[in-house]
């Protein structure tokens, strides 16, 4: 059966990650993870359309005229800036125990969060010894592109674990930054949204199972963190990074 490639919308046609420095002119070679992928596992064709994301948040669509062994050749024949949210969002998230980060990550990819910084603070219960940090980054890295290729949201970058004191100093100037706290009692997202209806850029704190001790918070507010609560719930450490993405991407994003 023949495919009429221009009948398939961007959002229709498989998603693949490539490097930048894989394409030349109007022809990209797909190789490594990707290539088994679109060959092995979707079992794509010759005459197949597909759409390239490359790391300089570009995508191009394309059709496979070439298969090897080892790689996929497409020809592009349309390239565009990828699309992006009006809202840089930023989740700063406590470590997790187990596989709860694990999701945690996978969630905030398709809510569109253009940044992780996984940090621990004084009641983290995780550690991630820095001989192991790499290959925790990597295995997040993994699930951030399965998620952003099931989603159609960009891929978001993962910074290393870093120390709740380092967590204000990694932010660009003119974030506007919010830590969730269950012990607030008055200022919500929403009556924050009430004062700021508008918003570029904003990153949200959300602790680890065992949340903030008070001198965080005082410091959190002393760097110009707003210091919110999600309600009357107390949420799960998981939970309350997805709803505030969630939530946020509602009142100011896309």
């Amino acid at each position: 059966m023949t495919r009429d490639s221009s009948l398939i919308t961007h959002r229709a046609m498989r998603r693949f990650f490539i490097p930048a420095t894989q394409i030349s002119h109007d022809q990209a070679v797909l190789r490594g993870p990707e290539f088994h992928h679109l060959r092995h596992v979707l079992r794509l064709d010759v005459g197949d359309p597909v759409l390239l994301v490359d790391d300089l948040k570009r995508e191009h669509s394309g059709v496979i005229t070439h298969l090897s062994a080892s790689a996929a050749t497409v020809a592009i024949t349309d390239t565009t800036a990828a699309s992006a949210s009006a809202l840089s969002l930023t989740l700063a998230q406590g470590l997790l125990k187990g596989q709860k980060m694990d999701l945690l990550i996978e969630k905030a990819t398709e809510l569109g969060v253009q940044r992780i910084l996984p940090f621990t603070s004084t009641f983290t219960v995780v550690q991630v010894l820095q001989q192991r940090q790499d290959s925790r980054v990597t295995r997040w890295e993994r699930i951030v592109q399965s998620a952003a290729k099931q989603s159609g949201s960009q891929a978001p970058r993962i910074d290393p674990p870093r120390p709740f004191v380092d967590l204000f100093s990694a932010l660009p100037t003119g974030t506007e930054t919010l830590l969730f706290y269950e012990k607030e009692e008055h200022a919500t997202l929403k009556t924050f949204a009430q004062t700021h209806p508008q918003l570029s850029s904003l990153c949200l704190i959300v602790g680890s199972e065992g949340g903030f001790s008070s001198a965080e918070v005082e410091s959190a507010c002393n760097a110009g963190a707003h210091i919110l609560s999600l309600g009357t719930r107390t949420l799960r450490a998981e939970t309350a990074g997805i709803v505030a993405l969630a939530l946020s991407q509602f009142l100011w994003g896309l």
